[in-house]
């Protein structure tokens, strides 16, 4: 699809110039990154034998959107090979201003004068005019508060700005993730079986329609595989997977547990709701 080779070209720049400035002993960062974007810059990192030097990072363990660092040679030696074995800890020491620059977070408070949806949090901020891909995640906490991820630069000017959520008065401030912080999903347990791990078939099982309609889906280019189309009906999935279906949700496909007498394996997912 063009839109997608387009993203991807944008993305293959972006991760050029940060290469070329970690090449040259500086710590190079990229914003917030999709799920999808994330996706192809490890594939194109661990390409290039990059991927010891990257680390992600949103703000706290598991966001969805994260910033990417590249760390110079110097740095990333004292990183583990993998980079998801990082501590967050510890790579925060060697980022030191570059982490705390990238990303810091605001809690957005309402008044309970009515219950506050992440489209609430989300719309009144695009109204302020920035972009979404400005911003890292927006993590609602209860139906009066949330949490906005962003760059320090964006803070000040939302903590100034933002002042009405839908019909809701808002206030917000500094926050720094504890132990009552929760990312906000909420998520639906399915059960099923399926007579193989075909993408149609867990499809058809996951959206409780038709197998014709699981492949018209799937063939249209409505159907991601760990946030990429894919487009083949008899694509083999391996647990686990982020399976999306374009009108329908986003689902975590956790594991096929063992076959049934009649030899259909047995289907465990997430919804998310």
């Amino acid at each position: 699809m063009a839109g997608e080779s387009s993203e991807r070209d944008l993305l293959i720049a972006r991760l050029e110039d940060a290469i070329a400035k970690c090449e040259k002993g500086t710590v190079a960062q990229i914003p917030f990154l999709t799920p999808r974007d994330r996706k192809r810059a490890e594939r194109e990192l661990r390409a290039r034998g990059l991927w010891g030097q990257a680390w992600f990072w949103g703000g706290y363990p598991d966001s969805e959107r994260a910033c990417l660092f590249l760390l110079p040679d110097y740095l990333s030696a004292c990183l583990p090979d993998e980079p998801s074995a990082c501590d967050a800890q510890d790579v925060a020491a060697l980022l030191a201003d570059e982490l705390t620059d990238a990303v810091c977070a605001l809690k957005i408070k309402g008044s309970g004068f009515r219950e506050l949806t992440h489209r609430d949090y989300l719309g009144a901020v695009l109204n302020l005019g920035l972009e979404r891909d400005a911003l890292g995640d927006i993590a609602v906490q209860n139906e009066r508060e949330a949490v906005l991820f962003c760059p320090r630069t964006l803070a000040q000017f939302l903590k100034e700005n933002l002042s009405k959520v839908a019909s809701d008065t808002v206030r917000c401030s500094d926050y720094f993730p504890d132990e009552s912080f929760t990312d906000g999903r909420r998520y639906r347990a399915i059960s099923d079986t399926v007579a193989s791990p075909r993408l149609d078939r867990v499809v058809a099982a996951l959206c409780n329609c038709s197998r014709d309609d699981a492949q018209t889906a799937i063939r249209t280019g409505l159907v991601e595989v760990d946030f990429e189309t894919e487009e083949r009906v008899d694509f083999l999935l391996t647990v686990p997977a982020t399976l999306s279906v374009r009108g329908v949700g986003r689902f975590i496909l956790r594991s096929f547990d063992g076959e049934t007498r009649k030899g259909r394996l047995r289907l465990r997912a997430d919804r998310l709701i």
